[in-house]
């Protein structure tokens, strides 16, 4: 009886694994270009900009406005309810707001009631401003959510970030602005 003689698998050829290697930096180097490139394509030109007024009332009946910042960094947080992403860190922006100034609107997401039911249905706990027209938030040309603006006590927008982004991130910038983006308030005279 002849039985298939067992053969050792030769080791890896360094060649080919260096080249496996090197192709997928490549693809996750073209990946990560694109990302950025479609982030930075929706991205409103903002920064180093004084963020025009936005006044609104939250559907608590709250008035907040963009210039009472107390001092500290605002992030303002744009988002819409049919969109994935925003529902995504919706939660995380709820546990943000606790302890940071955050002014929340929904974009373009129908009306103060449909908002209220879809608040309560994925228990979120935001003061948000609704925009369902979006006229509100015109001035700042925006073409996609979610779009996070985080702005010094003076105004100024530092950053702009569009697409998922973490409460560690923004607490991170938020700490950056403070420290280092001149979040002094403006003086009235």
């Amino acid at each position: 009886m002849n039985l298939p003689k067992h053969t050792a698998t030769p080791p890896p050829d360094k060649k080919s694994w260096r080249s496996r290697l090197i192709r997928w930096s490549l693809e996750i180097s073209l990946v990560l270009a694109v990302i950025f490139l479609i982030r930075a394509w929706n991205a409103p030109s903002l920064p180093d900009t004084v963020l025009p007024t936005i006044v609104g009332q939250t559907l608590d009946g709250i008035i907040i406005d963009s210039r009472d910042t107390q001092g500290r960094p605002l992030i303002v947080h744009i988002w819409a309810e049919w969109c994935p992403v925003c529902r995504l860190e919706l939660a995380g922006m709820a546990e943000l707001a606790r302890d940071t100034p955050v002014m929340s609107i929904a974009w373009k997401s129908g009306d103060d009631a449909a908002m209220r039911r879809f608040l309560a249905n994925e228990k979120i706990a935001l003061s948000v401003i609704n925009a369902p027209s979006g006229q509100l938030l015109a001035p700042l040309g925006i073409k996609a959510v979610p779009l996070h603006l985080v702005v010094d006590a003076a105004g100024r927008i530092h950053f702009v970030e569009t697409g998922y982004t973490t409460p560690w991130g923004l607490r991170a910038r938020v700490w950056w602005v403070e420290h280092f983006g001149g979040a002094q308030t403006v003086s009235e005279h």
